[in-house]
């Protein structure tokens, strides 16, 4: 198909899908099983973009089990107790929550009436089908002696003819109880932990009388039984039994019968929808559900919860894919999180580009009351800059570190917060919830600072006057004011205003982008099938090598600044600006190193003994003393060296330094630290290469999608072979090359080589010795071992200018040495992407040359003045796709 524009409206993708639609209704499809296999899928991809244009702003409030999610976010809608909350993983499914504004004075409230959606029979097909497929993939991995593949292969227990019943007669031998041929004890108790999950499935499944697929509404009072997971049980001793217990419509809607039928039918169900009407004196949302902008959350089931991780995971898939904000919730002492790097390997299986991904994410760092403020002594007072601050922050370092990996260093994208804070300084009721749930926040909230304590102020106010735009000052006073709440609430509303609907327009193009390569497929199999015109199909392939190589005219300037220093070296230029994105650049990196190095503490020493000495020199260190009284170790600790004890030098004398142990005092001990340096900041580097190549091959993958999906058809394989043999002269050339372009289409396949050449070792230690600007061990001027010189030698060797000029060359060292290596690493990978892409323009065929081959002999009655075959008539799907094209 002809590309279509990429610079649609939603008004324009909605007209889009509409006479899309009516085109499937005026088509004729070939009468074929992949012509209505295409056609179906056309339909589908049209409706899926229709509802994503038809969808509310959806914000999906997704994290790792327990991390006090469900807390957070009833806090944040001013009614804790709106979802439930125990000390266990407790949300099970989906959580739908659509907001309306209360009226002024009321409180937030909750309808009365919740609905339930369960999955139909397609849906807990393919739910059943990717659970066992992983089950059996991983099994038949580690043990294929237990037949897993052999008897389960293809199967699926809800489309089968034959039920559980081949599942069944399997299972048992995951436990010890069974006859299978490998030792139980071999076999993780993950694996009979997925079998207990389908078995569950299988329960409810047959316990169900006419409930897939059907929305009931049932009573808000016993919803919980819907949402709450049971209490994680150890894995069982024995093959579970098939336990059938029938429920239906009716029992669900009666309350004396519902939050039994309820927890049976919990593996069945899909989504739950309850309609919160929001108390506009706790947050007024009024901006937020205007015409264009109505807006629901989604609380995701935390993903690794015992007992529904893969039905959790699929649904989660199949919802996360149309959500336009991502709210991440990590846990402030624990923020590096398994749970949230899961859902954001999902979000990136629908295609989204990186950078769209980064800027739909926000992050909520939660149960920050429970970090305490460090003592940093070394720094006790002045300004701090968040550098210093980061090493002795445990939690303010793991939410800078892990928070930024998800909104690219958009610090404006993260908050703090505590839950237990917000409930205290909003006066919120909780008493909804369990009783040990209440014990648990009335624990915790006596564990609070007084009211009116602002314990993070002294940091905000220091960091402030090192930075004053740090991101971390207004974090921590938002925090100091109210946990963060009334902050988090206001990065909601200005996302939703300032990228709700560019995010909804993200979500609409990928479909978009999917329809438009299922169209040329359908067309394909309606030019074949109405034997079209050899002219027709030369045309389109002129047209597909034309985009083609468009889009090498985009890369490969790109590429070639790579090895001409531009895009590393040059001013920042924003992200957006190289197709793909820019490597880390070796300016920026150069002044980090230097930065790095001139922050060394060894530095400040020397420059205070100099300035604390009458004479302005850097005095020399005094030797241990064995006078005084021995030192004795403390318990569990290495011997004390011979002789020492306690004297002026040894604590801390004026201008001492502590005598052969003195870390400023030896090039040793700077070289080590130049060591350390140059490994750390290379290992560091090649992690950014490798995150940018991954990025950069994503972005041209979906660029390529369509022309990769054109090409994979039979016919224009058939097509193209043809030409280019015609045109090289032999088939093994013309293979030779459609694989080269084959294998430009995709760039991922270049990863094993770029992971080839990440891991070429970095500087040597001989390198960085000899890169060093001082001879190793070697003891420095103000050591107490040098000999005593003359006073103006002297004066000039202990001078301070000679501690600034070694730093100076201690860092321009360092920052050569990290960016040579980088700058090497980068030219061999853009060397082999520049050779694929330039011989891949090479091999393509000038647009003159695409033309269909010239009968030798025409056949009777056809015309001989050399024109085109009669053109076609025009079918209902050539005239949607020429309205749309953008040639």
């Amino acid at each position: 198909m002809t590309s279509t524009t990429n610079n649609l409206s939603l008004s324009d993708l909605r007209l889009f899908a509409q006479q899309t639609l009516t085109m499937l209704s005026e088509q004729d499809v070939p009468d074929t099983l992949e012509a209505h296999a295409s056609r179906d899928r056309v339909q589908t991809l049209a409706g899926e973009l229709a509802s994503r244009l038809d969808a509310p702003v959806t914000i999906g409030v997704v994290g790792e089990y327990s991390v006090g999610k469900s807390l957070l976010l009833g806090t944040l809608l001013g009614k804790p107790d709106l979802l439930p909350v125990e000390a266990a993983p407790s949300t099970g499914n989906i959580t739908v929550l659509e907001l309306t504004r209360g009226a002024p004075g009321s409180a937030t409230a909750v309808s009365s009436t919740t609905d339930i959606t369960f999955l139909d029979e397609e849906r807990l097909a393919a739910c059943v089908g990717a659970i066992l497929g992983e089950l059996v993939a991983t099994l038949d991995a580690k043990h294929p002696k237990l037949g897993a593949r052999e008897m389960l292969g293809g199967y699926n227990p809800v489309t089968d003819p034959r039920g559980w019943a081949p599942f069944e007669a399997w299972y048992p031998r995951l436990w010890p109880s069974g006859t299978g041929p490998v030792a139980h004890e071999t076999i993780s108790a993950a694996h009979r932990d997925a079998v207990t999950e389908l078995c569950r499935i299988r329960d409810a499944a047959l316990s169900q009388q006419d409930l897939l697929g059907k929305p009931i509404g049932v009573a808000t009072d016993s919803i919980r039984a819907a949402l709450v997971l049971e209490a994680a049980r150890r894995t069982p001793q024995t093959p579970p039994k098939r336990t059938v217990q029938p429920f239906d419509m009716a029992q669900l809607k009666q309350d004396r019968t519902a939050p039994d039928a309820l927890r049976r039918a919990f593996p069945l169900i899909e989504r739950v929808t309850q309609r919160v009407t929001l108390s506009p004196d706790h947050w007024d949302i009024g901006g937020l559900t205007a015409e264009e902008h109505t807006v629901r959350l989604l609380d995701f089931p935390g993903i690794g919860a015992a007992g529904s991780y893969g039905r959790d995971t699929f649904l989660s898939r199949r919802e996360l894919v149309n959500v336009h904000t991502i709210l991440l919730v990590l846990s402030a002492s624990r923020a590096e999180s398994e749970g949230a790097s899961a859902f954001w390997d999902m979000l990136t299986e629908d295609g989204r580009q990186p950078q769209a991904l980064a800027s739909a994410a926000l992050v909520a760092a939660n149960a920050f009351d429970l970090a305490k403020p460090p003592a940093l002594s070394q720094y006790p007072h002045g300004p701090l800059p968040l550098e210093k601050l980061l090493p002795h922050a445990a939690e303010i370092n793991g939410v800078h570190v892990y928070g930024n990996k998800f909104v690219a260093q958009r610090e404006d994208g993260i908050v703090v917060v505590s839950s237990v804070s917000a409930i205290r300084a909003h006066q919120l009721p909780y008493t909804a919830t369990s009783p040990e749930t209440r014990d648990r926040i009335r624990a915790a909230l006596r564990d609070l600072d007084p009211p009116g304590t602002r314990r993070w102020e002294p940091i905000a106010a220091r960091l402030a006057a090192a930075d004053p735009a740090n991101a971390w000052t207004p974090r921590l006073r938002a925090y100091d004011e109210d946990g963060g709440i009334t902050r988090l609430r206001t990065l909601i509303e200005n996302h939703v205003r300032r990228h709700g609907l560019a995010q909804k327009l993200e979500r609409a193009q990928s479909s978009h982008r999917k329809l438009s390569r299922e169209l040329s497929v359908l067309r394909g199999h309606v030019r074949r099938a109405g034997g079209g015109g050899r002219s027709e199909e030369y045309r389109e392939l002129s047209q597909k090598l034309t985009e083609f190589r468009r889009l090498l005219d985009r890369m490969l300037p790109a590429l070639h600044a790579l090895r001409d220093g531009g895009p590393p070296g040059e001013p920042d230029g924003g992200p957006g600006e190289e197709p793909g994105g820019r490597p880390p650049r070796r300016g920026e990196t150069a002044e980090a190193v230097r930065d790095e190095v001139f922050d060394w503490r060894e530095w400040q020493e020397l420059l205070g003994r100099a300035e604390r000495d009458r004479h302005h020199l850097v005095p020399r260190s005094e030797p241990p003393s064995s006078e005084g009284i021995p030192l004795r170790r403390r318990p569990g600790r290495a011997a004390a060296p011979a002789g020492t004890a306690v004297s002026g030098a040894a604590a801390g004398g004026a201008g001492a330094a502590g005598g052969d142990g003195a870390s400023a005092d030896s090039s040793e001990t700077f070289l080590d630290k130049f060591r350390s340096l140059i490994d750390r900041r290379t290992d560091e580097g090649r992690d950014q290469l490798r995150t940018w190549f991954e990025n950069w091959a994503a972005y041209w993958r979906e660029e390529f999608a369509p022309l990769r999906a054109w090409m994979a058809e039979e016919a224009t394989d058939a097509a193209l072979s043809e030409l280019f043999t015609r045109l090289r002269g032999s088939a093994r050339k013309a293979d030779h090359q459609l694989d080269h372009l084959w294998t430009a289409l995709d760039p991922v396949t270049a990863t094993e080589r770029i992971a080839e050449l990440l891991s070429a070792p970095g500087p040597t230690p001989g390198d960085q010795e000899a890169r060093f600007p001082a001879r190793s061990p070697h003891a420095l001027p103000w050591h107490h071992r040098m000999p005593l010189l003359d006073p103006q030698s002297e004066e000039r060797e202990r001078h301070p200018l000679l501690v600034v000029q070694l730093r100076q060359h201690t860092a321009d060292a360092a920052a050569r040495l990290v960016t040579e290596y980088l700058g090497r690493t980068l030219t061999l990978i853009e060397k082999d992407l520049v050779d694929l892409y330039t011989k891949a323009g090479e091999y393509l065929p000038a647009e003159t040359e695409v033309r269909p081959p010239r009968p030798s002999f025409p056949p009777a009655g056809a015309p001989h003045d050399g024109g085109d075959e009669a053109a076609e008539p025009d079918q209902p799907i050539d005239v949607l796709i020429r309205a749309w094209s953008t040639d």
